[in-house]
Formats: C-alpha cells, sequence, structure tokens
C-alpha cells in the first residue's frame, strides 16, 4: 500500500493505492487503473466499469477529456506503458539484488540458463525467468510471455526476493521492451546475442525491430553498469558503439571481439572445446554442450556473470560442469541404423542456419531435417527457411508447426516454395517417424521449431505434444 503521491506528487487527495493493473475484470478496491489504448481495443473504454469495481486512481492518456467523480485521482500521461512499470515498481518495490537481462532474437534462453546454472555453481540463490517459465531451485512455473506483463513482473521480482533469491537472470524480447515492461527494473548487466529476421508482423521493419532491442542498454540499463554484447556481425557492432558512447562500459565476445575472444571450438564425443582470450591470457575448457552457437551464448553468460560481479576466475573453473539445455540441439538417441536424432528449437533464419552448420560438423555423411513453421506470425521467414532448409540439408521434411488459425496447407506451401525437394507430411508425429525412419549410420536427424514446447497449437485447440516424446515412443524407449 502507497500514498497516491508517491505516484503523483501533483495529486492532493489522501489515498491509499492498494494495488495496480491494467485490466479492468482485476481491479479490486484501492486499485490505480491504468488505461492503455491498443490497436484493437482503447482501454480507456474501461475506465467506467474499474471504478465501479473499487479503482481509486485511473492513469489515462494526455488526449483524455471525459470527466468523472472528484473523488477518483486522474493522472493523464503521455506514455501509460510505461506508467504502468514504474507504478507496479512502486507496488513492489522489492527485488533480487543482481538482475542481469538478455535480449537477442536467437540465444536469450540458452544465455538466461547458463547464467542460472554458472550463479548456482557459484553458490548463489538464483532464478530465472524466461520462455521455459520462471525456474527457481528446481520449481518450474510456467508463464504466458517471454518477458511477462509488468503487474506480474515485479509481483514476481518481489515474490523472488522474499524467497530468498538474491541473482535473477530474465528474458527481454522485443515486444516487452517495445511495450514498456521493463521500465523500472533495476538491471545490474544486460546482453545481446543476435539478430536477424522474426516478429516483423509486430515490428514492420528490421530497424523498429532493432530499436526495440535498443532500448535495453540505451534506456533501461544504468550508465554505471555494463552490457555484454556478441559483436560478430553488423548489429552487434553497432549496438557496441552507441552503448560505449552513451557512456557505459561494455564487454565485447565473438571471434572479433576485444574482450572475449573466441579462438577454436572443436567438436568431441561429449561436446566440445572451446579456446577463447580474456585479459592477454588463454583459456582451453571442455563443454558438455553441443553447437559453436552455445559456444556463444556460452561467452555472453560468462560476461554478463563476470559483469555482475563474480571472479572470473571462479567463472571459468565452472563453465565445464554447465548442463545442455531442453530442446536446444538436444541430443534424443539414435534410430536402429545408428543416426543421431537432434530436437532443436530453430524458429528463424538464422537459428535453423545455426542448428544445421553445428550439427553438420558432427555429421559424417547425410543430415536430415524435419521442420515447419508457426502460424500467425512472421510470413516473410517461410520463404527463407524453405530455401535454408533446401541448401544446407540433405534430406527435407516440411510438416506442420503451431498453425494457430491459419491454414495449415497454405503454411507449408509457402515454404515448399522455396523448398522443392521436400517431402511434405502434415501430420508432425508421421514426419518425425519418417525422418527417423529414413536416418542411417552416420546421419544426423534434427527436428527443429518446437524444442522444449510440450503442445501444438491447432486453431483454438492447445493439444500436448512433445517432440522428445514422440522420438522416444518411435524409438520405443
Amino acid at each position: 500500500m502507497i500514498n497516491i503521491q508517491k505516484i503523483d506528487e501533483k495529486q492532493k487527495m489522501n489515498l491509499k493505492i492498494t494495488g495496480v493493473t491494467c485490466d479492468s475484470r482485476e481491479v479490486k478496491d484501492g486499485f490505480i487503473f491504468v488505461a492503455i489504448n491498443g490497436e484493437v481495443d482503447r482501454g480507456e473504454n474501461y475506465i467506467p466499469e474499474a471504478i465501479e469495481k473499487g479503482a481509486k486512481a485511473v492513469v489515462a492518456s494526455s488526449s483524455f477529456r471525459r470527466q468523472f467523480d472528484e473523488k477518483i485521482a486522474l493522472i493523464k500521461d503521455n506514455n501509460p506503458r510505461k506508467r504502468l512499470s514504474e507504478i507496479s515498481a512502486l507496488i513492489y518495490p522489492k527485488y533480487p539484488e543482481i538482475i542481469c537481462a538478455v535480449t537477442g532474437t536467437n540465444g536469450k534462453t540458452s544465455t538466461t540458463n547458463f547464467l542460472h546454472q554458472l550463479w548456482q555453481l557459484l553458490n548463489k540463490n538464483s532464478s530465472s525467468i524466461g520462455t521455459l517459465g520462471v525456474i527457481n531451485n528446481e520449481e518450474i512455473k510456467d508463464i504466458n510471455n517471454t518477458t511477462p506483463d509488468p503487474v506480474a513482473l515485479h509481483r514476481t521480482l518481489s515474490d523472488l526476493h522474499n524467497s530468498g533469491v538474491s541473482h535473477l537472470v530474465l528474458e527481454a524480447s522485443s515486444h516487452g521492451l517495445a511495450q514498456h515492461r521493463m521500465d523500472g527494473v533495476k538491471v545490474r548487466a544486460a546482453g545481446f546475442t543476435n539478430i536477424s529476421q522474426d516478429h516483423l508482423d509486430y515490428h514492420k521493419n528490421m530497424e523498429d525491430y532493432f530499436i526495440a532491442k535498443k532500448r535495453l542498454f540505451t534506456e533501461i540499463l544504468p550508465k554505471e553498469n555494463y552490457a555484454v554484447i556478441c559483436v560478430d556481425t553488423e548489429s552487434g557492432r553497432e549496438l557496441s558503439s552507441i552503448v560505449k558512447k552513451s557512456g557505459r562500459g561494455v564487454i565485447e565476445i565473438g571471434e572479433s571481439a576485444n574482450s572475449f575472444n573466441l579462438r577454436r571450438v572443436t567438436p568431441t564425443e561429449n561436446g566440445m572445446d572451446i579456446i577463447f582470450q580474456y585479459s592477454g591470457r588463454q583459456f582451453s575448457i571442455p563443454l558438455k554442450v553441443e553447437g559453436y552457437f552455445q559456444a556463444m551464448n556460452i561467452l555472453c553468460a560468462v560476461g554478463l556473470a563476470i559483469a555482475s560481479g563474480e571472479p572470473s576466475e571462479r567463472v571459468f573453473d565452472n563453465m565445464q560442469h554447465l548442463k545442455p539445455i531442453s530442446g536446444r540441439l538436444e541430443y534424443c538417441g539414435k534410430n536402429i541404423k545408428g543416426a543421431k536424432i537432434y530436437v532443436d528449437y530453430a524458429h528463424t533464419p538464422e537459428a535453423l542456419t545455426a542448428a544445421i552448420f553445428s550439427l553438420r560438423e558432427l555429421t559424417e555423411n547425410n543430415l536430415i531435417l524435419v521442420f515447419g513453421c508457426g502460424g500467425e506470425r512472421d510470413k516473410l521467414k517461410r520463404s527463407v527457411m524453405g530455401g535454408i532448409a533446401s541448401e544446407y540439408a540433405d534430406f527435407v521434411i516440411v510438416t506442420d508447426d503451431n498453425p494457430r488459425n491459419e491454414d495449415p496447407e497454405e503454411i507449408r506451401s509457402q515454404i515448399i516454395n522455396s523448398c522443392n525437394d521436400a517431402i511434405e507430411i502434415s501430420d508432425r508425429a508421421e514426419a518425425i517417424k519418417k525422418g527417423i525412419e529414413t536416418g542411417k549410420k552416420g546421419d544426423s536427424i534434427i527436428i527443429a521449431g518446437k524444442g522444449h514446447e510440450k503442445y501444438q497449437v491447432i486453431g483454438q485447440d492447445i493439444i500436448p505434444f512433445s517432440d522428445q516424446e514422440t522420438v522416444r515412443n518411435i524409438l520405443g524407449k
């Protein structure tokens, strides 16, 4: 409970605010209701309902003109979304001492999980928030968005603090950043993995997409803190330059980086060995994780651990204990002929390319790819991903991902237009079975697109489905 003056010092009334929401259905007595106008619905239309349910204050856009009971405090703001986050931080002022955030098209989930693991190996009481849910010790709680809405996010930060969590890493999605969900979060260090085509159904173009990602480093990250940025791409180098000019410190990672210079990645029977330079010294670390792209994600996590105050030598000593992540180039066994089977979350052009290239280094003969594209998402990437599959995989099966309310056949057709040699099997379980039956000794089979997901969205139905479980059933495990 806080005084209204903590939210808006201009207010004269003696009001105690007990909670905040932007959903009129969740309003309780003493709440402040933040009216957010979206593309489809206008939150200001629900102000009367919120007041009827007990709201004592309302935040509306600067252009709001309607009048209501003078006992209700009205706060006008040019950016109600941002104000919602700031109020949420006031209502829930407690949070873990160390908070790191990671953004990027691909690698967010892996990087956050690796950092969470490193902190645990260093005996920190840590948690993570993102695509895999809220992970606190061994408990996993599902969430609706990669970056939760501001009220849910700050409530979760408070709950984690109260449960004794001292270190938290969270995924910062482009949607969440554009919608100011993370404003008010006190970030100790921020990481950038990469940016490539995705979410253009929301951001419209790559420039807007980059601007959304950039907010984490130029607006949310305090000037005295550090950014960890992969600089092996043009966008990474551009962001690094922008962040340096803003006065913030930058730890660069990558083959062309000064801070963490990745020199070599060598596949091994149990994972890979990586060699990198840091502070003028060379380090060789054996890892139990596969894939070049995971080497980059691990270095990003290492950089964030150091940027958040951990001694570099202790961090390096614990890298060898990192474990693979569910649905990220996850090894699921061999078929009867000896072909290796992997499941990966790759659902963007860059991620699919990275997964294929990583497996190609481990594959003696043919690489078999089973994949599809999600419905009601960026349609432009479908033909691009079909072209990648056609060029880099030896045998391709196009199937359904999460078609949602789109026509699955049309989605598959858009992929196959640039992948003419592909086999089309709509049923995902049958497609996986065909891929596994096709593989021979020395081949690798990669089932891409859904990774850790345990469901398939077809129309309005959410159907239990797991790529890993399907593989196990086919193999008879």
